[in-house]
């Protein structure tokens, strides 16, 4: 068992040899040669890593932003330190999150070759973590054995890997960029909510990303200078607001607020630069690579993979689905707060921006600008609110929640709990 579970977290839990064992099988089964499936299986590595860095260090320059907005609304702070909340989140449910983790991930794979649902769920990072959502709503809201909650949450997790991409699989028709695979990524409620309301009340004619700008402002049009200047602003004005003196003294260490905010806008474009590499680098050898499988292993099946794919296409989308969904979960924030909620609970900024960039992404492509702004703004909410219902049912796993929440985790979580409480629980 030590060693199963050696491998489980420490090589089935990287995405990254996920990604290159996907493409070294694939391409043996299109009878290539070692000196063809060598460069290729390295390539896609290197771009998914790019693409994986990329994400997590740019979500990273996101949390300084969390303080100061706690502080101009004079809410309780809670740590934004990743690296500790993982350690705290998986202290009682570590083992039982990694069997759940490997079982899933084989009951996906099942599911995708005996029935009609073809869908390979390529996004460790993203399954890990709903293995350890899983885990902990078993856990602390029911009398399971340690069996139980494994077998119980395997199949959990088996089913939402299948399922999620199936029905994201239908809502990314007509997304542009999004050919050849579904997403595999815990914004796919979200996903279909901004699908929904764009099809129900937008317009696609209004397409966000040609939008007409004066032909001075056409460099706007390009993801890593417009990303650049929107953060340099965004930190600039809220660092203002919360003072810039609190701010330099608790947050930027000293530095000037204007330089801080420089800076940080800087950092965002040039990683927002390496995730947007990765994405053409890795495409052009997973699609390809593939076919193999799809066509030997798992019949006509599609690769599950991680939104930044499609940020190349939509940029103006990944700005705006990221500030409408910060202004709505700010707005949902209130809310709670006006009504006396016993949980505080602060706009999660990694999700915020992640899943309002996907949501935008889809509302654009099915409605137009209204659909994108309609859809993040949905997306904002649900989160927030989301939050507040499924941090009391999670236990020694909710530091996690509060900075990795995504749209999944804040809707299958709390109905996940509830249905427990009911028909299960403790």
């Amino acid at each position: 068992m030590s060693v199963f579970l050696y491998i489980v977290n420490n090589v089935l839990s990287q995405a990254v040899f996920i990604i290159g064992m996907v493409v070294v099988v694939g391409m043996i089964a299109q009878k290539k040669t070692w000196d063809q499936i060598l460069p290729s299986a390295i390539k896609t590595m290197i771009g998914f890593t790019m693409i994986n860095v990329g994400g997590q260090t740019l979500g990273g320059a996101l949390l300084p932003l969390q303080q100061m907005i706690s502080k101009i609304f004079n809410m309780q702070s809670f740590s934004a330190d990743i690296g500790a909340a993982q350690a705290e989140s998986l202290a009682d449910i570590g083992t039982e999150m990694a069997l759940i983790f490997a079982f899933g991930f084989l009951i996906n794979l099942l599911l995708a070759r005996f029935t009609r649902f073809k869908y390979v769920h390529l996004s460790a990072h993203v399954s890990f973590f709903f293995a350890g959502l899983i885990a902990a709503l078993l856990k602390f809201g029911t009398t399971l054995p340690f069996t139980g909650i494994v077998a119980i949450g395997s199949i959990l997790l088996g089913l939402y890997m299948t399922f999620s991409c199936a029905y994201v699989a239908v809502c990314i028709k007509g997304v542009k960029g999004g050919e050849g695979f579904t997403l595999a990524h815990s914004s796919s409620s979200g996903l279909l909510v901004a699908t929904l309301l764009a099809k129900a009340f937008g317009n696609k004619e209004h397409d966000l990303e040609e939008m007409e700008i004066p032909k001075k402002l056409n460099f706007l049009r390009e993801m890593t200078i417009a990303l650049t200047i929107v953060m340099t602003v965004l930190f600039l004005l809220i660092s203002i607001i919360a003072s810039p003196s609190w701010t330099m003294e608790n947050i930027t260490g000293g530095q000037d607020v204007i330089v801080f905010s420089l800076l940080r806008g800087v950092e965002f474009g040039m990683w927002i630069t390496v995730i947007i590499t990765g994405v053409r680098m890795m495409l052009s050898e997973i699609i390809p690579a593939f076919h193999g499988i799809a066509n030997k292993i798992i019949p006509n099946s599609k690769p599950g993979l991680d939104i930044p794919l499609l940020f190349p296409n939509y940029p103006t989308s990944v700005i705006v689905g990221f500030l409408c969904s910060l202004v709505s979960g700010l707005a949902g924030m209130l809310i709670l707060g006006a009504l006396n909620y016993p949980v505080v609970v602060f706009p999660a900024l990694i999700p915020t921006f992640f899943t309002g960039a996907a949501t935008a992404i889809f509302g654009n492509a099915h409605g137009g600008r209204r659909g994108a702004i309609m859809g993040s703004l949905a997306n904002g909410f649900i989160l927030i609110f989301g939050q507040a219902f499924l941090l009391p049912m999670v236990g020694s796993y909710a530091p996690i929640m509060r900075i990795l929440s995504e749209t999944d985790y804040t809707v299958y979580g709390p109905i996940l709990g509830w249905f427990l409480q009911l028909f299960g629980g403790a």
